[in-house]
């Protein structure tokens, strides 16, 4: 149910298009983009501390565009934010499935359907190198690391022994394609319990 008096959400970016990585790539999806993040990566693709206001009735009208119902959830560091709650119950209600990729450092929602926690290195020195808090841990459906010059592959034995129920992804770094790419295929070579993460919307140059 929509509330006349709520507050408008705070929105990065709201659009329909595909999801171009991990395990619902090529899916037709709504993404929603929250502001503002904890870490500051520097290969970061997101202008994520701006947002414009949208009220509920207008976000749950812009969900109701297409038939799809999928959404994918991103940040900035959308566990942070304030209105992740209120998105949450409006996609619900209009029966939506819900992905979110989170960088790992708060807990995740339990309505959140498939989790991808993707721990980075750059905590702005509040959480060790790759942080993952317990709870993301134990939710997190996929884990995905992106591999860039500095990636220390060691840190992935912590994940050891696998788990059946969890994907296991490495991306390179975009602007470093060619350098890390042959790192990865090695590393995967001798742990095929990893895969190979690309960004595809980046290739077909879509948003």
């Amino acid at each position: 149910m929509l509330s006349a008096s709520a507050s408008p959400l705070q929105i990065n970016d709201l659009f329909w298009t595909l999801q171009g990585e991990g395990r619902w790539t090529g899916r037709r999806a709504l993404f929603i983009r929250l502001p503002f993040c904890n870490y500051n990566c520097p290969w970061c693709d997101t202008e994520y501390n701006s947002f414009k206001k949208i009220s509920e009735e207008e976000f749950v009208t812009f969900a109701k565009q297409e038939s799809a119902r999928f959404a994918v959830i991103t940040g900035g560091e959308p566990t942070a934010h304030k209105d992740l709650p209120r998105i949450i119950m409006l996609l619900k209600n209009e029966g939506f499935e819900i992905a979110c990729e989170t960088n790992g450092s708060f807990p995740i929602p339990k309505e959140i359907d498939f989790p991808t926690v993707s721990p980075k290195a750059f905590t702005q020195n509040k959480f060790p190198a790759y942080y993952i808090h317990e709870d993301a841990l134990q939710k997190a459906r996929e884990l995905k690391y992106v591999v860039d010059e500095a990636f220390d592959f060691s840190i992935l034995d912590r994940h050891q022994p696998a788990q059946p129920d969890i994907r296991y992804s490495l991306t390179p770094e975009y602007s470093q394609m060619t350098k890390q790419l042959p790192r990865i295929l090695s590393f995967i070579q001798k742990n095929p319990q990893w895969q190979l993460n690309l960004q595809t919307h980046k290739w077909i140059q879509i948003p």
